[in-house]
């Protein structure tokens, strides 16, 4: 039996995952909590064998985790989060996180997430590795100039600059999230995001900025 915790900031999240992961014969959810003091509790008082932390909820993700992984490192931690931005990424993979999946995973990936995690596989989303990959493959320094002071200055992670050159490839929102491995959904989303950090105001302008910022 797989004993797994679980903590989100949202109520509604933290049940369906709870309910997900309980159908599954050879899991049992032992706690859910909707922080990370909280879910440090938790794990002191059941040990579960595996826990799920929200990264961007009260207490912070990256904490909680610093802490399991100190006091309690038989615990296997798989991050879940909406948006993978590069430097939360790193700094969990640093915390010792087991795994890292985004919330719009599929139900049954999320299981075996769980079941490969708790057998001593290590997990991440095609898109995550992105990030990874990004991180162990450097430029030149003008370059890697330049992307610092774009996550620096918008807060645009290597994702997004993906997500820019193939949207001024003119693929469409559900051409990239195939491409990225993200859904319909993610990828709207993250262009809002790119659109309000930028202050443009449509794709051709992205496209521009693209131009101009050597993202292409």
């Amino acid at each position: 039996m797989i004993n797994v915790a679980i903590a989100d900031d949202q109520a509604l999240l933290r049940e369906m995952l709870s309910m997900v992961l309980s159908a599954e014969e050879g899991i049992e959810v032992t706690g859910l909590a909707c922080g990370g003091e909280e879910i440090v509790r938790i794990c002191r008082q059941t040990k579960p064998d595996l826990v799920l932390l929200d990264l961007k909820m009260p207490g912070g993700g990256i904490g909680a985790l610093e802490t399991i992984k100190n006091e309690m490192p038989h615990i296997k931690a798989v991050m879940l989060t909406t948006f993978g931005d590069e430097k939360s990424v790193i700094e969990a993979f640093k915390k010792g996180a087991d795994g890292y999946v985004l919330k719009d995973i599929k139900p049954e990936l999320l299981i075996m997430a769980v079941k490969c995690v708790y057998h001593g596989l290590f997990v991440m989303q095609e898109g995550v590795a992105s990030l990874v990959r990004a991180n162990i493959k450097p430029g030149t320094s003008r370059r890697l100039d330049a992307l610092e002071e774009l996550h620096d200055e918008y807060g645009l992670d290597a994702i997004d600059r993906k997500l820019i050159r193939l949207l001024v490839e003119g693929k469409s929102n559900r051409e990239i999230g195939d491409a990225l491995s993200f859904s319909e959904g993610t990828i709207k989303n993250r262009i809002t995001h790119i659109l309000s950090v930028t202050g443009l105001k449509d794709r051709t302008q992205i496209a521009v900025f693209a131009l101009q910022n050597d993202i292409i």
